[in-house]
């Protein structure tokens, strides 16, 4: 090998090494992505401590319905934290028709609160809108908040800015309350996740938004855990939408699978 040959070989291994660290974190499949301390936190305070165990590999989501079945069932969970903890509540997932023949479905996130879920023809699942049969309103987002987005890589995020109303469901034209929002939405990583129901290796969703709807000005963070073939295995979320929308009473609550079926 000749002078010129090594200079080349050279540049062409800087060249390569320069691009590998420019490359942002989120693209390396298989990477093992800890907990950050202020999750971590909140996420102990709201499941237990325990429940989620160390980090795993991480792979790209490439079909969500591996990690949220779209298909009919009934699982059950445990409350963890806030005013039903220690209760077990069933949050079934149902197929709803529509005239047009398209499919969409209404997964129970609490007793009294539902969340509307479509897939999209990309394969993403967005939740456009959520009932809170306790207050009868229906929250609107517009665009829909993102629940499971084909093709995010580990410790990927992704924005959005979105409009939000609030209607009565015994009178729809009556909107009393809309904002604006922004939000973050990532990809954390996949960790082992033990809950009643078993141990799972699951990966982490986290949405983060902030903004005012009506006299409230809003901040909070959901964190969903999916596994494979089961679908939401751990969760924390509000439970309260009229209070946490309107007059921003943090109503968080943690909840873990205690049965699948």
């Amino acid at each position: 090998m000749n002078y010129l040959q090594r200079i080349l070989i050279a540049l062409a291994f800087c060249l390569a090494t320069g691009l590998a660290t420019l490359r942002p974190a989120w693209s390396q499949t298989g990477a093992v992505l800890p907990l950050a301390p202020e999750d971590q936190q909140k996420i102990t305070a709201k499941l237990g401590a325990g429940v989620v165990g160390q980090a795993l590999p991480s792979q790209p989501i490439t079909d969500t319905s591996v990690y949220f079945p779209l298909q009919d069932r009934s699982p059950s969970y445990l409350v963890t934290a806030g005013k039903n903890a220690g209760n077990t509540q069933t949050l079934p997932l149902a197929k709803r028709n529509r005239p047009n023949g398209q499919p969409a479905w209404r997964a129970a996130l609490s007793p009294t609160l539902a969340a509307f879920v479509r897939q999209t023809v990309e394969g993403d699942l967005m939740m456009a809108s959520v009932a809170d049969s306790s207050h009868d309103v229906l929250v609107i987002t517009n665009p829909a908040n993102p629940f499971l987005l084909k093709g995010m890589q580990p410790g990927e995020t992704r924005t959005f800015n979105q409009s939000v109303s609030v209607n009565y469901l015994d009178d729809p034209t009556r909107q009393d309350y809309s904002g604006n929002m922004t939000g973050a939405y990532t990809y954390v990583g996949t960790y082992q996740v033990s809950v009643p129901a078993g141990t799972y290796s699951a990966i982490l969703m986290r949405v983060k938004v902030e903004g005012k709807v009506g006299p409230a000005h809003t901040t909070d963070t959901a964190y969903y855990f999916f596994a494979p073939q089961v679908g939401v295995v751990a969760m924390i979320s509000q439970e309260d939408v009229e209070a946490f929308w309107i007059i921003h009473i943090d109503t968080s609550t943690g909840k873990v699978l205690a049965s699948a079926s």
